[in-house]
């Protein structure tokens, strides 16, 4: 063999090792973007998980907010973002699936086919609370007394097409029953009504709630995910309580854009779902009332996402939601 041929040969064999070499993920820092403002729940879910993913992956994991539209300015930065493992979202039912099925709503992606799923991190309850005057102590008695003044009681949001409100929606649908929508401007002051008894009734994320239930001030009579909320132990689920069928929850996955390599997303996939199942980031989420959950597939992500969006479609649109 010649010289020549011998170097060209020494050469080719070299390529994938040096191509190998570049593909180490990751070498830079990773931006997480989040749909809403900095300080609330999504936000302290990134903050908490992406130092445990900066201490694991060696290089910066990087939470910058970037809220309006609903989640959709964040969500369409990450769907036009390079493929490449950089910029991630931390996704809500939000952003893909009650957005996108606002009716009218023209959304600069798709929440399909934009994204690559990587992994569900946290699932946060919705629970039902009443005012204590109602007095009602159990699910099966609310229902009945539902069906019996359909169309008389009202019931709190944190605003139209907020999860609080489409699961209330929900429910009054599966029931066959109606009840009058009184929308707030955040969480805070629509529970501060409903223990004051300006509200007869609300769905609400279990964060917000705890409290209020726990002092007394509303009663809690059903979670909406398939297990016990551990903040509220003595709540059943709404199939212990007799409603099979009904859950109403929203949740944190990670998505990168659509194209990102699969080595990438099954690398980011094993590194989420060992955070997630670290006692102390368990517990913690638990403390905010977003359980953990462990040990999702990138195929298991985008099923569950699709369902999502299926599922809250038609909810939306009876929800009266409209293009903000």
């Amino acid at each position: 063999m010649t010289p020549s041929r011998r170097s060209l040969l020494i050469g080719a064999c070299a390529l994938p090792m040096s191509g190998f070499a570049q593909a180490a993920y990751p070498s830079r820092p990773v931006r997480i973007i989040i749909p809403f403002a900095a300080g609330g729940p999504t936000d302290v879910v990134a903050r908490l998980i992406a130092e445990r993913m900066t201490q694991l992956m060696g290089q910066a994991f990087v939470v910058e907010a970037r809220p309006g539209g609903g989640g959709a300015i964040a969500a369409e930065a990450v769907a036009r973002a390079a493929p490449d493992g950089y910029t991630l979202l931390i996704g809500t039912a939000t952003t893909h699936a009650v957005n996108p099925s606002i009716p009218g709503r023209k959304l600069p992606f798709d929440p399909i086919a934009s994204f690559a799923p990587i992994a569900q991190v946290a699932r946060v309850p919705i629970v039902l609370v009443v005012n204590p005057s109602l007095g009602v102590t159990n699910l099966r008695a609310f229902i009945e007394l539902l069906r019996a003044r359909s169309g008389q009681l009202n019931y709190g949001s944190s605003g139209t097409g907020s999860m609080g409100h489409l699961a209330s929606v929900l429910l009054l649908e599966q029931l066959g029953v109606t009840a009058t929508h009184v929308p707030y401007r955040g969480s805070a002051p629509m529970i501060t009504d409903l223990a004051g008894g300006q509200l007869h009734f609300a769905s609400d994320a279990l964060a917000s709630a705890v409290p209020f239930v726990k002092d007394a001030r509303v009663r809690a009579l059903a979670v909406a995910t398939p297990e016990r909320a551990r903040a509220l132990p003595d709540v059943p689920t709404f199939a212990e309580a007799g409603l099979s069928g009904y859950q109403a929850y929203t949740w944190n996955v990670f998505f990168a854009p659509a194209g990102t390599p699969a080595g990438i997303v099954d690398s980011l996939n094993a590194a989420l779902n060992k955070v997630v199942s670290e006692p102390a980031v368990a517990a913690r989420l638990e403390e905010m009332g977003q359980p953990a959950v462990v040990g999702t597939t990138p195929a298991q992500t985008a099923s569950f996402v699709a369902s999502e969006l299926k599922k809250w479609a038609p909810i939306v649109k009876a929800s009266g939601a409209t293009p903000s």
